[in-house]
């Protein structure tokens, strides 16, 4: 063989690796940034067309102070069409997220949406009891001046970033605030406060019959598994399913952000997932067993002919006048139960009332008897911090409570960035804030707050707690 022959095939071998890495290369490029696109769409579909907040607002000051990167994936909204499409560089990771009337915004992942059915109009609620300093007779108990400083230093504070801020006692609205740009109209999202909804629809689920939280998941890919086989209704509510699952919000490609950014099934997404502990014996924190949750229970929904969104109104929302809620599904048409739903502050206020009112709403049973308790046990791994898709105040082995100087009694829906509703039940106190706190931890930049709340309001005499 001649040394320019040789020197050819050596060249295009080279070559056609070369091509191969920059083919390689650009793949994965794309599917980086399909994460970080897939996130500046759907927010900004759900901002605007949800929230109904200012386009510009939310394109300039939503996505300020994540990642450098986030600040060269581009976004066009089309008011009229109602999508918003974000991409990266060069055009990477084009991701387009569509709204619908009823049912939010979609990420149109893997081609087309599951098409969702024409959404019933919400029952209008009646409106929230009111006292002062909002009308009507003064609560005793109640220090009005603490309070009221409390909530005015608070949306003061240019780093903590508050947006809302509503203080319920006796199943009364006392107080509420909200951020320039924010009202008692806007809906506010969840990210993962909509876990504890997730369990509130199960509740409701089992109330009727429908399912029993002890049996095992009827998860359609693991039958004959034996291993997955064996995992409860009850093992995915405390997170304690064993399956694994990476909540790595920093890492990229981590499970959560393919799922909620990428996946068209998110619940199909995490039931692939491998085992790796037994059930019941660890604990650790997962969105994707939320929304294995959400579509099962869409299954178990539809096997009895029920649409799981119409089903969450005539079960939990339209009793308990939560008009506001929007519940976003993924393309598939499950709801993403760990992240995307949207209500006002007052509605979340309901959906907090509805369990310091142990499931009842106007004398009438809308959860099991018993599942206020249930959602509050810790599960057994958990170290105390955790029950069934609701967080908890007590104490670790080596933990301290999330909140000092409030009740261990005390439990909430948590989000990110600052998303909660406490139920404080020795004050017969519902304390909703939500926020887009960034730079710190959100849970310290509001527990000064919450106490200085729960310290304003005096627990009830002549009450059995």
């Amino acid at each position: 063989m001649t040394e320019w022959k040789t020197h050819h095939k050596i060249f295009t071998a080279l070559g056609a690796g070369a091509a191969a890495l920059v083919v390689y290369a650009g793949v994965k490029a794309d599917r980086m940034a399909r994460i970080g696109a897939g996130y500046k769409a759907k927010i900004a579909c759900s901002e605007i067309f949800v929230a109904r907040r200012d386009p510009r607002a939310v394109v300039n000051v939503e996505f300020e102070n994540i990642d450098a990167a986030m600040d060269m994936v581009s976004v066009q909204v089309n008011q009229k069409q109602h999508y918003v499409r974000a991409s990266g560089p060069l055009g990477l990771g084009g991701v387009r997220a569509v709204y619908r009337e009823g049912y939010g915004c979609t990420l149109a992942n893997a081609g087309g949406l599951h098409p969702m059915p024409e959404a019933g109009a919400p029952a209008a609620g009646a409106a929230w009891p009111e006292a002062p300093p909002v009308s009507g007779q003064a609560i005793e108990r109640i220090d009005y001046a603490a309070l009221d400083v409390a909530l005015s230093d608070a949306l003061s504070e240019i780093e903590a970033n508050h947006r809302s801020l509503l203080v319920a006692v006796d199943g009364k609205i006392v107080d509420e605030r909200y951020a320039d740009g924010f009202s008692r109209t806007t809906p506010f999202l969840s990210w993962s406060m909509a876990k504890s909804v997730t369990a509130t629809l199960v509740g409701a689920a089992a109330m009727r019959g429908l399912l029993d939280v002890d049996d095992p998941a009827p998860v359609p890919e693991w039958a004959g598994d034996d291993e997955k086989s064996r995992i409860t209704w009850n093992d995915l509510l405390r997170m304690q399913s064993g399956l694994a699952f990476g909540e790595h919000y920093d890492q990229i490609r981590s499970d959560v952000n393919r799922m909620l950014f990428e996946r068209a099934d998110s619940g199909a997404f995490a039931a692939r997932a491998s085992v790796e502990n037994p059930p019941a014996e660890t604990w650790y924190y997962s969105s994707g067993t939320t929304n294995l949750l959400s579509r099962t229970l869409r299954q178990a929904l539809e096997e009895n002919g029920l649409e799981f969104h119409a089903f969450a109104r005539e079960a939990i929302f339209d009793p308990i006048g939560a008009s506001s809620v929007i519940m976003e599904p993924d393309a598939s048409g499950t709801v993403i139960g760990s992240s995307f739903m949207y209500a006002t502050a007052r509605d979340w206020a309901r959906l907090g009332q509805l369990y310091l009112q142990d499931g009842v709403w106007n004398e009438e049973r809308l959860l099991p008897e018993g599942w206020t308790e249930y959602v509050r046990t810790p599960a057994l791994a958990s170290d105390g911090q955790y029950g069934a898709q609701f967080w908890l105040n007590r104490e670790g082995a080596d933990r301290p409570r999330f909140f000092p100087g409030l009740p261990e009694e005390m439990y909430f829906f948590a989000g990110h960035e600052g998303q909660y509703v406490f139920i404080i039940p020795d004050k017969r106190m519902i304390v909703v804030r939500t926020g887009m706190t960034r730079g710190r931890s959100a849970m310290e930049a509001v527990a000064p707050l919450l106490a200085e709340i729960y310290n304003a309001v005096g627990a009830p005499e002549g009450t059995e707690l």
